[in-house]
């Protein structure tokens, strides 16, 4: 064990090195290919074995900074190989480069620290901490039945009890269309990094607009943190998916359908020689948007990471110019429309007329549903009545908050500290914020009915009352029904 552990610290560049932050911190455009940890029917060795070929491309890569994102998004409960310990064997030096995805999904905050702290024995340096989603074929009961510690509660934890060994980052989905679905994304994403986050990475998409706008809003705010795009390389399978809709979060535009679905007629060869295209354009965008890596999902062969790496850093030397990218991408897309229509809200005017923003972007002009009659009424009573109900037993008038706010009996009453809707009927629980998974319209991915969260910004709306959907933290519950 001991030249093992000497060959870990010599690659580390000591104990509390970190070359993923460096290149963050001055600059350098990365590139994370995306891995998912097998489940675990499979044997340590074999999961090592499938993917060590991927690793030895990325880590061979000289002319190009290149590392792994693990993720532990997909993975049924119980079935997921542990993160950690797949990332362990897979790669045995140089894990300061890599990335942790930790998802809260079926996790208390105890259980994620434990992650955490394995993490960080390992030599392990970066972790993305997400909320994490509903799983292929959960129904709704299945949901509500699960425990979703929020990824702000982890992000805490990174700062509370292992800066500086960790550094936490935190996802975000820009690709909302509507008032009501873009503002709560991104007051969420201020209480991330109020909690301590220190990079983003965003959901995939293929609207550079809104990766544009992004960035736009965080300069408004003085908030220069870097951030890295996800996108995700297309199979045949993997377009008709998100054609159909099946893709919890990710909505396209009806031009977008249309051409996926030319590409999908053509040969393989031509349908592949498409997405290489595309990617490449996407990644030489961003880093002109002013992001600090791509993270790139669904390339899962050696010779496919192989070609990924090449045809991106072939992008980025291609483009000498924003304006000649712009071009690029626009003569790509033929100018067609990258919004769901009719959903095609933008934080701001005049993006793409340039790079980076003014110094005062003029701000699109957003109109939210009215919050007005029974809804109002019932709303204002609540109020009077649960002022301070996180301070009484949760037992507490029940009836009444069951009749006004449609109670879910939580654990620990927090209404004062939402705006006096239940966090407990959003299925998932969230009470820091939405998820990223919301219909394009603002409805909850899992059934037809208002998320909360669109219905908060009402409610700030209406009182022109915005601090409680971006400041402070709403503490989690340790079980659900």
């Amino acid at each position: 064990m001991k030249p093992s552990g000497i060959q870990l610290e010599m690659n580390f560049d000591g104990p509390r090195g970190n070359r993923f932050k460096e290149k963050l911190d001055n600059g350098i455009f990365q590139l994370l290919v995306e891995i998912n940890p097998p489940q675990d029917n499979l044997s340590l060795d074999d999961a090592v074995a499938r993917f060590s070929e991927i690793e030895y491309v990325v880590s061979a890569k000289q002319d190009f900074p290149a590392a792994l994102a693990f993720t532990d998004r997909l993975a049924a409960p119980g079935n997921g190989m542990d993160t950690v310990r797949f990332a362990s064997a897979l790669c045995k030096t140089d894990r300061d480069k890599h990335l942790l995805c930790v998802s809260g999904r079926d996790r208390t905050v105890e259980e994620i620290e434990k992650i955490l702290a394995h993490a960080s024995h390992e030599g392990f340096r970066n972790i993305l901490a997400v909320s994490g989603g509903s799983l292929p074929g959960d129904t709704l009961k299945e949901v509500q039945s699960r425990l979703y510690t929020e990824s702000v509660h982890t992000i805490r934890s990174v700062r509370e009890r292992f800066n500086p060994l960790l550094l936490a980052g935190c996802a975000v989905n820009p690709y909302r269309y509507t008032p009501g679905t873009v503002f709560p994304q991104y007051f969420k994403l201020m209480r991330k990094i109020g909690a301590g986050a220190s990079f983003i990475v965003t959901q995939f998409g293929w609207d550079m607009l809104k990766l544009q706008e992004l960035r736009w809003s965080l300069a408004r705010r003085s908030m220069h943190l870097p951030s890295i795009a996800r996108f995700l390389m297309l199979t045949p399978d993997r377009a008709e998916e998100i054609c159909s809709g099946k893709v919890p979060g990710v909505h396209i535009s009806p031009d977008l359908e249309a051409m996926l679905r030319r590409e999908m007629t053509h040969s393989l060869a031509q349908f592949e020689a498409a997405q290489w295209r595309r990617i490449q354009i996407h990644a030489a965008g961003a880093r002109f948007l002013g992001y600090s890596g791509v993270q790139i999902a669904g390339a899962e062969r050696a010779d496919h990471v192989n070609i990924l790496l090449n045809r991106i850093s072939e992008a980025l030397a291609e483009f000498s110019s924003f304006e000649e990218w712009r071009s690029a991408y626009s003569d790509y897309y033929a100018r067609l429309d990258m919004a769901p229509y009719p959903y095609r809200f933008y934080e701001f005017e005049g993006l793409f007329s340039s790079a980076q923003p003014s110094d005062s972007p003029v701000m699109s002009p957003a109109e939210f549903l009215p919050f007005e009659g029974l809804e109002l009424f019932k709303h204002r009573l609540a109020r009077r009545l649960f002022a301070h109900a996180d301070a009484m037993p949760a037992s507490e008038k029940r009836l009444t908050k069951k009749l006004l706010v449609s109670c879910r009996s939580c654990p620990a009453c927090r209404l004062p500290k939402t705006d006096f809707v239940c966090p407990e009927t959003c299925p998932k629980g969230m009470a820091n914020g939405p998820c990223g998974s919301a219909r394009a319209g603002g409805e909850c991915e899992l059934f037809p009915r208002e998320c909360i969260y669109s219905k908060r910004m009402r409610i700030a709306s209406h009182y022109n009352e915005f601090g409680s959907l971006e400041e402070g933290l709403v503490e989690p519950v340790s079980s659900r029904r």
